[in-house]
């Protein structure tokens, strides 16, 4: 695979970062969107960053960097804090990708590294008081954030893994790394 950036690239990194900042424009209620104190969760609201993932780490890299560019001008100021944690996690799977991880190390890792960052985003906008919550206190609401940050990264990743395979078997994308295992060389 060519490791240089593309106009391709640059294209498809637009399209997903419209269709990532519509995501959370678009699915406002329940059940697509639930809203706990400062922590709020759009289902599908990570898959572009995710399929971008799929297709290059410079691709992963732009497309969080748009997309959470685009959560600084429609979301709370926390949550569009948290939306930098995309950037992290994307360009590190993007690289597990590259390197042929298998997508559960993939999705583990990547997860857990998007809600530890997003958890301390919550806790340090609460001990600063940028944000505050009469129901729960900031380690509550870093835990809560963890948690199901985690929860909405895995629901995201195996909806993402759905819509790379049709992308996949359509000719429009690479082959991504097995669900689970080594990819068998012939």
């Amino acid at each position: 695979m060519d490791k240089k950036f593309r106009t391709k690239d640059m294209v498809v990194s637009a399209l997903l970062i419209a269709v990532g900042i519509l995501i959370p424009m678009i699915f406002t209620g329940f059940p697509f969107r639930i809203v706990v104190g400062p922590y709020s969760a759009t289902l599908m609201a990570h898959v572009p960053i995710i399929i971008a993932m799929f297709i290059s780490p410079w691709t992963a890299a732009l497309t969080a960097v748009g997309t959470t560019i685009g959560f600084f001008f429609t979301a709370p100021l926390v949550v569009a804090v948290r939306a930098a944690s995309h950037i992290v996690f994307a360009i590190v799977g993007a690289y597990m990708i590259r390197r042929e991880i298998n997508l559960i190390a993939t999705c583990a890792a990547t997860g857990i590294i998007h809600a530890v960052i997003e958890g301390l985003v919550v806790l340090v906008f609460f001990a600063t008081g940028l944000s505050a919550n009469d129901t729960y206190s900031g380690a509550v609401m870093m835990w809560i954030t963890m948690g199901g940050t985690f929860i909405h990264h895995i629901v995201d990743f195996a909806i993402s893994f759905i819509v790379a395979t049709a992308l996949i078997k359509a000719h429009m994308m690479f082959p991504i790394p097995p669900i689970w295992g080594k990819i068998s060389k012939k």
